[in-house]
């Protein structure tokens, strides 16, 4: 994060969630908005109450200009994204997007005015803000000719943003309006000898694959740059966030058929003995990479691997991490450049084992590809905790 952008979340909000891990949200409680920006934005001029804001990226020719406008203004968002879009010399067919059971909008568009060097191009939104507390604008551009080339980049912005807690665990808003939920199928999945029926959308797998594309054609920008760490950890938490609302129901009917056994394996600790019971189930997947190619991500889609796909160390981790959260169970993900290698974190005190520490607290690690390898048990070849890099979730 840059110098700039610190002291303008410091003023802007006087609000971060958490601790460090979450040191890149912009969080406005005048609003009661929150964005997961991409690394590397700098912000040129800007209200201190969070109504208003100009942002250029220090590595991609990008700006972003974020509103926010009394709900009595406009009747819709869709207005307000029209009406926006007219003040910055913006045209683009508007579009009406229902997204957190509230009335949004997205555009993509073109756009000359003073303040800009030629034509620009670009994708926006707007979002009707909970507790009747107005309109969010944001439009993401680049000059016409880099446009293309930025509008993953973009298209990522847009959906960072979280216009309520509901939705730090359900997919944005172009993802959502990309794969709008349709009907459902139905998994059974096989854990600790219980055939457990589940279902997840039909939309489910393309949706995690379009996210993850995305997502990884982001983190790639900064390879090279010295924001790399936090952009990896921003790449999982995207995904996370929209497996979330995917597997919701998942966990729901998981933790109705496991929670019995669970209390019976430990009955002082139940949540250890869940944990070690969805770990050894995953222990049992079918390995596979997903792709050893430079221009697409090692990552399986969860739904995917839900309903029966190979999977590596990072899918499954994230997978039991998620699981866990919407257990009420707090669960991190651990990767390592260095290793090559992801495993789970569950926090658990008083539970004896290898641990590693996040946000001040010491989760127990554990190992989705090596078989047979129980809570806290972690490779010998591994333990330098300095070459583990955290993703902890809100």
């Amino acid at each position: 994060m840059t110098t700039t952008f610190r002291r303008f979340l410091l003023v802007f909000c006087i609000l971060l969630i958490g601790s460090s891990a979450f040191a890149d949200y912009l969080v406005s409680e005048s609003y009661g908005y929150t964005i997961d920006f991409p690394e590397g934005f700098d912000v040129l001029d800007g209200e201190e109450d969070g109504s208003s804001a100009l942002l250029q990226h220090t590595i991609l020719p990008v700006q972003a200009v974020l509103r926010v406008w009394d709900a009595g203004a406009y009747k819709d968002a869709r207005a307000a994204l029209e009406a926006t879009c007219s003040r910055l010399g913006a045209a683009g067919e508007v579009t009406a997007v229902r997204w957190r059971n509230q009335d949004c909008a997205l555009t993509q568009f073109t756009m000359q005015n003073a303040a800009v060097t030629g034509t620009q191009s670009g994708w926006g939104a707007a979002y009707t803000l909970s507790q009747k507390r107005g309109f969010l604008t944001l439009l993401c551009y680049a000059e016409q000719s880099r446009a293309y080339d930025a509008e993953q980049f973009m298209l990522s912005v847009l959906d960072s943003v979280m216009i309520d807690r509901g939705s730090f665990r359900e997919c944005g808003i172009v993802t959502a309006f990309a794969y709008p939920s349709k009907e459902k199928k139905t998994v059974t999945l096989s854990i600790a000898g219980k055939e457990i029926r589940t279902t997840l959308g039909a939309e489910d797998v393309a949706a995690s694959q379009f996210v993850i594309d995305r997502e990884f054609a982001v983190f790639k920008l900064y390879v090279q740059t010295k924001l790399w760490k936090e952009a990896w950890q921003r790449f999982y938490r995207q995904i996370a966030r929209d497996t979330f609302g995917r597997t919701k129901k998942c966990a729901f009917d998981i933790a109705s058929a496991l929670q019995a056994d669970a209390k019976r394996l430990d009955p002082d600790t139940p949540d250890a003995a869940m944990a070690q019971l969805l770990l050894t189930w995953v222990q049992g997947f079918s390995y596979a990479r997903e792709s050893s190619r430079a221009d697409k991500a090692d990552f399986a889609p969860i739904p995917a691997v839900l309903s029966g796909a190979a999977s590596d160390c990072d899918s499954r981790s994230l997978l039991v991490a998620v699981l866990l959260q919407q257990m009420n169970v707090d669960a991190c993900l651990f990767i390592s450049n260095v290793y090559s290698h992801a495993m789970l974190g569950v926090l658990l005190p008083g539970k004896l084992g290898q641990t590693i520490s996040a946000d001040g607290k010491e989760y127990l690690v554990g190992e989705t590809t090596a078989k047979n390898l129980t809570l806290g048990m972690m490779d010998a070849s591994m333990q330098d905790r300095s070459k583990w890099i955290p993703v902890t979730f809100p």
